[in-house]
């Protein structure tokens, strides 16, 4: 760590050196071309150069602070008039007398002094505005920094509500079975403890493999078969290459879910599930669609956009932020929902 500081420290210090050397270099050059004697006008230049950082370390450390923390600018505007005019005023009569000339009220004021001053002047605008820059582009690291830790909090705790969510469904789905068949009760607990296994351990990463989440898929499919028997349809389709692609946990199986819930449990006639994975040219596109009763439309639409898809909204929002498109369509006797979006 120390080390570390003392790099950062010895690059600042080799900045402002360089930027000093500019300082002398350029104004020197500038008069020694004026008056045909370099050597003379770089001497001055350097003796102005003590003068020349009293303003500019005066101003960028002590005035540009003092307004950002009163925010009052005609006084800050007072003191920098004021500075800059001692500071000519000592330069025009460090000048004088390196130059053994009398120093009088007459001979400070006059072109030469007005020289100075926009001499001082440059170069504090130039101290300025890069502290100005600076201190704008260290607010934008804070304030992304911020975004970040608050994208981050928000995404934790949908993450926390998430389980919870699947666990109160899950044992729906088990109390409906025990319901109804005794001996589908038994084979409906070990795949429930299946699916339970899979959320709890592979699904606290940031990322899973989209093979897993699939398996996720067809297990809660293989489940929700028991439930509903021959009267149900699923059709899942898997298409392109999905190993070592990885997604969000649960972002698919949420979708999936949904259709059950909200679309199969309201349809007490032949209800059918149409889901599509397909992976091409860096996208991986997700459809289902489910059936809907048109008798219980108004109970559904009282369900639908529940918990769940305003969870995996919020999610993709998060994590894929300018990389996904999502469709969602809530027809008459259908919900559809089309996702697209870019492997990372």
């Amino acid at each position: 760590m120390n080390l570390k500081l003392s790099r950062y420290f010895n690059k600042r210090l080799l900045l402002h050196v360089l930027f000093w050397i500019f300082y002398v270099l350029f104004f020197g050059s500038i008069y020694g071309k004026y008056g045909n004697d370099y050597k003379w006008y770089l001497f001055e230049s350097l003796c102005m150069l003590p003068f020349v950082m009293i303003a500019t370390y005066t101003t960028i450390y002590g005035l540009l602070p003092f307004y950002l923390k009163r925010k009052n600018l005609p006084l800050t505007v007072l003191f920098l008039v004021l500075l800059i005019f001692l500071i000519t005023l000592n330069e025009r009569i460090a000048l004088r007398l390196i130059n053994d000339l009398p120093v009088n009220f007459d001979s400070l004021f006059g072109v030469t002094f007005l020289y100075l001053m926009l001499e001082t002047n440059f170069m504090v605008a130039i101290a300025f505005a890069i502290k100005i820059v600076k201190k704008w582009k260290e607010q934008q690291e804070e304030k992304f920094k911020m975004e970040k830790l608050n994208l981050q909090s928000e995404l934790n705790l949908l993450k926390a509500q998430l389980h919870p969510h699947f666990l109160f469904n899950t044992m729906n789905n088990l109390y409906a079975l025990s319901l109804e068949e005794s001996t589908k009760t038994s084979e409906g607990i070990a795949k429930i403890s299946e699916l339970l296994r899979s959320v709890l351990y592979d699904c606290n990463d940031a990322e899973i493999e989209l093979e897993k989440e699939i398996k996720l898929i067809r297990n809660y499919i293989d489940l929700e078969k028991m439930r509903y028997g021959k009267r149900l349809k699923v059709d899942l389709n898997v298409s392109g290459t999905i190993k070592d692609i990885k997604i969000a946990p649960m972002l698919f199986f949420t979708f999936v879910e949904n259709c059950f819930k909200h679309g199969c449990s309201n349809d007490p006639g032949k209800p059918f599930i149409q889901i599509r994975i397909l992976v091409e040219k860096k996208m991986i596109k997700f459809k289902a669609v489910n059936s809907k009763n048109c008798e219980n439309k108004e109970k559904a639409e009282q369900k639908n956009g529940g918990i769940g898809l305003k969870n995996v909204q919020k999610r993709l929002d998060i994590i894929y932020r300018n990389m996904y498109d999502l469709k969602i369509e809530d027809n008459q006797d259908r919900f559809e929902v089309d996702l697209a979006i870019q492997i990372k």
